[in-house]
């Protein structure tokens, strides 16, 4: 609780400081940007402990754009226009054990563990990290992001897991809502930029085997599409604030979304 409450504290006195609009950048574009932000994001990263996660997200991720009724807001559960199917309250509903959909709620990384060998820092940045539902964190499992073209799974919300729609990828894909699909995409160009010296040497189906792009085109195009269809929220930007609060650096796409094209295309 001394976390949480040292964290509100600096929100309140800090609520203006915004690293991702630090005008030097902002004369840079294509990979020449990216690693200028890469570097600015690794020298303020402060690695943070794998079990702080559930706490900080007793502040970052508090509905407060939806029912706002003080429940952790898990993207895998959440219905944006409807009644949540089941809601999280609190550190008690942490996993755990479970069985079903409602039981519990875990950490789910939007960048698979596996693929970086379950290593810190990576392990615990807040900024891919997601609390979500235990039993909907196992299905998607380590699955790529994707369009699903033949849903064999879904979700109470409707979040799918099924076969890829993309032509260049045929293997299994989760899809969440449209709702949150930019805040994926968003995460994963924060991964590609914070990590650029040690993702090329990576092995995934998302990954291309370089430094600059990162990621396979069937990816990149889906994640480019993503960010274009679902603009920032105000829910990214409260994460954000609280994520430089927890531990030091910031996503700049969600404070500059434009970067994602000035460094990006297809």
């Amino acid at each position: 609780m001394a976390l949480i409450l040292s964290i509100f504290l600096s929100i309140i006195f800090n609520v203006n400081d915004c690293i991702g609009s630090v005008s030097q950048f902002h004369k840079l574009s294509g990979y020449t940007l990216k690693t200028a932000l890469a570097e600015s994001l690794s020298a303020k990263h402060i690695e943070r402990g794998y079990h702080e996660l559930y706490q900080i997200f007793l502040v970052s991720d508090i509905d407060q754009q939806y029912e706002k009724d003080g429940s952790i807001l898990d993207i895998y559960s959440e219905v944006p226009n409807g009644k949540d199917p089941y809601v999280y309250k609190g550190l008690r509903n942490s996993c755990g054990n479970y069985q079903m959909e409602s039981d519990c709620f875990n950490r789910e990384h939007l960048f698979p563990q596996n693929i970086f060998n379950y290593e810190y820092p990576m392990k615990s940045d807040f900024h891919h990290v997601f609390p979500t539902d235990g039993v909907v964190n196992g299905k998607r499992k380590n699955y790529p992001f994707g369009d699903v073209s033949d849903p064999l799974w879904s979700s109470q919300n409707g979040s799918l897991l099924g076969m890829s729609q993309s032509k260049e990828y045929s293997g299994t894909v989760f899809e969440p809502l449209d709702e949150f699909k930019g805040d994926v995409a968003r995460a994963f160009f924060y991964f590609a930029t914070r990590y650029e010296k040690r993702i090329k040497h990576w092995n995934d189906d998302i990954l291309n085997g370089t430094s600059g792009q990162v990621y396979s085109k069937w990816f990149l195009r889906t994640l480019l599409k993503w960010h274009k269809n679902d603009p920032v929220s105000l829910r990214e930007r409260h994460r954000n604030n609280i994520g430089e609060k927890f531990q030091g650096n910031r996503n700049p796409f969600i404070d500059n979304p434009q970067w994602v094209n000035k460094i990006w295309s297809l």
